[in-house]
């Protein structure tokens, strides 16, 4: 958090002369700041779990797919072409987009470990069953463009692997909690409407 801060304060202080890259690097980061916020104070009013995974690999999968986007800027380097940096901007600010619009949908429920507070059916969650991993895997599929690399590919293939492993996971200990659940995932797609 502290760190998107001070990027911010640098892309602020770098925005003159204005271009597309300096505007879109600022939006990516002014949004990643929000989407931390607001999953550090949903974590702090959430409401109790009714039930939580026992399954330490489960809690383990959720928490390392969580950090593990973070090694991608650290192994890849960003490409100097700013076709492809405005490209995957977009496409990173679309999925923070769709991300935030998904946990704020989720409020209260909001959990990294597989939990069940409630079953929301509003929002994104009308259309998908995991929406919020959804948008989790858009931007970083434009982090991934910015800095395409073998690396960087392997990083992501990795991390929709673990978030298919999640949301099975999470599925598993909705179904168990509310009886709805099973006609709820019969009507929704899992992450893209149409396809899974």
């Amino acid at each position: 958090m502290v760190g998107n801060m001070i990027a911010v304060y640098g892309h602020v202080k770098a925005l003159e002369p204005v271009s597309a890259i300096k505007v879109a690097a600022l939006m990516n980061r002014l949004l990643l700041m929000c989407f931390y916020a607001l999953l550090v104070f949903l974590y702090i009013v959430r409401s109790s779990a009714r039930s939580t995974t026992p399954s330490l690999f489960a809690k383990t999968i959720a928490v390392v797919s969580t950090f593990l986007p973070f090694t991608i800027p650290l192994l890849s380097t960003p490409s100097d072409n700013p076709a492809i940096a405005i490209s995957a901007g977009v496409v990173t600010i679309s999925g923070i987009i769709i991300a935030i619009y998904s946990v704020s949908t989720l409020g209260g429920s909001f959990s990294i470990i597989p939990q069940a507070r409630k079953l929301v059916q509003s929002g994104p969650y009308k259309y998908v069953r995991h929406p919020v991993y959804l948008g989790e895997l858009i931007s970083i599929l434009g982090i991934v463009l910015s800095r395409l690399s073998t690396m960087a590919m392997a990083i992501y293939c990795l991390l929709t692997a673990l978030l298919i492993y999640r949301a099975l996971q999470e599925e598993k200990l909705l179904a168990g909690i509310f009886p709805e659940y099973a006609i709820y995932s019969l009507r929704r797609a899992r992450f893209i409407p149409g396809i899974y």
